[in-house]
C-alpha cells in the first residue's frame, strides 16, 4: 500500500471524498523531520494529517509544511512551517556516508540531486584540484572529499547561513585536511585564486539560474593542460545543446576551446523543462 493510501485509510472519517482524493502521493524525510507540500484544498486539514504521518511513521519527531519555493539570491525556502511535532528545523541527514546538518526553514537540501551528488564524486582523479563555487553546504564538497583521492576542495560560498554550515559539515566529517571553506563572492574569490596561480583541474558550477554572468572568471583558472567545468542550468527537453553554446561563447571570446564531454537530465523542474548538467572541457588557446 501507497503512502497516499496509507493516509486515506488513517484519515478517512476526517477528511471528505474530495480531500482524500487529493492528498498528497509523497514526501520529503531529512533527518527524523517529514516536509509535506499539501494541496491549497487541504489546508485547514493540515494538523490532522500531520498527525497521521506522526501516526505511521513512529521514528519521525516533526511534520512541516513547504508552502512556498526556492527563492532569492541565497536560493532559500521561501516559507516552511512547523505542522506537528517538535519544533526543531536542524537536522543531521545522511546520505552516501555524508553527514549534513542544516536548518531545512533556511537551507534548501533538494533529494532530488541524489545521483549527481555520488556521481560527480566517481569522476574525480587521485591528486585534483577542485574549485566548487557556490558551495552552499557543501553539497558536492563533502562526497567527493569522503570519496576520492582529491588534492584539494577550495569551496566557495557567500550566504552567511549556508557558509556557518558549511564549515560545521567539513568538522562533522573530519575533512579538514581537504576542503578548505571560503566565505565570500565566487567572483571575487575566483580573480584571487588566480592572481595566487592556482589552477584547477575540475570546477563546479552547480546553482541556479545558470551562472553565466561567472564564466569569464573562473576560466582564468584552466590549466594548461585544461579543466573539467561542472556547468548546471534549466533546459528544455532537449535542448541542452543552447545552454553549451552560451558557455562556449564567452570561453572562445576569452581565447579559450571547449568540448562538451557529456550531459545528464539530473530532474524534472517543470512543464518541459529539466536541471541539466554539462561536463565541459576547456584548454586555453
Amino acid at each position: 500500500m501507497g503512502f497516499k493510501e496509507k493516509l486515506k485509510e488513517h484519515l478517512k472519517d476526517k477528511l471528505s471524498e474530495e480531500e482524500l482524493s487529493v492528498l498528497p502521493r509523497g514526501f520529503q524525510t531529512l533527518g527524523k523531520i517529514i516536509i509535506l507540500k499539501l494541496n491549497p484544498k487541504l489546508n485547514e486539514k493540515k494538523k490532522e494529517i500531520g498527525g497521521a504521518c506522526l501516526e505511521l511513521f513512529p521514528k519521525i519527531k516533526s511534520i512541516y509544511l513547504n508552502r512556498g519555493r526556492i527563492v532569492g539570491s541565497f536560493r532559500e525556502p521561501e516559507k516552511i512551517e512547523l505542522i506537528v511535532g517538535e519544533n526543531n528545523p536542524i537536522v543531521k541527514h545522511k546520505e552516501h556516508d555524508v553527514i549534513y546538518r542544516f536548518d531545512i526553514t533556511k537551507i534548501m537540501f533538494s533529494k532530488g540531486n541524489l545521483n549527481e551528488r555520488k556521481y560527480l564524486a566517481t569522476l574525480v582523479k587521485s591528486g585534483e584540484v577542485i574549485v566548487d563555487m557556490f558551495a552552499g553546504i557543501g553539497y558536492f564538497s563533502l562526497p567527493i572529499a569522503k570519496h576520492s583521492n582529491v588534492e584539494r576542495i577550495y569551496s566557495i560560498e557567500l550566504n552567511p547561513e549556508s557558509y556557518k554550515y558549511l564549515e560545521e559539515n567539513i568538522k562533522l566529517n573530519h575533512l579538514e585536511q581537504k576542503v578548505v571553506p571560503i566565505k565570500g563572492d565566487c567572483k571575487v574569490e575566483v580573480v584571487k585564486f588566480s592572481e595566487s596561480g592556482i589552477r584547477a583541474d575540475r570546477i563546479i558550477m552547480g546553482v541556479f539560474p545558470a551562472p553565466k554572468d561567472y564564466i569569464e572568471e573562473a576560466l582564468s583558472l584552466v590549466k594548461d593542460k585544461g579543466t573539467m567545468f561542472h556547468y548546471e542550468g534549466v533546459v528544455e527537453k532537449n535542448n541542452f545543446t543552447a545552454l553549451f553554446e552560451e558557455f562556449k561563447e564567452i570561453a572562445l571570446n576569452k581565447g579559450y576551446n571547449c568540448e562538451l564531454n557529456s550531459h545528464r537530465f539530473v530532474k524534472s523542474y517543470g512543464p518541459y523543462l529539466y536541471h541539466t548538467v554539462l561536463d565541459i572541457f576547456v584548454l586555453k588557446n
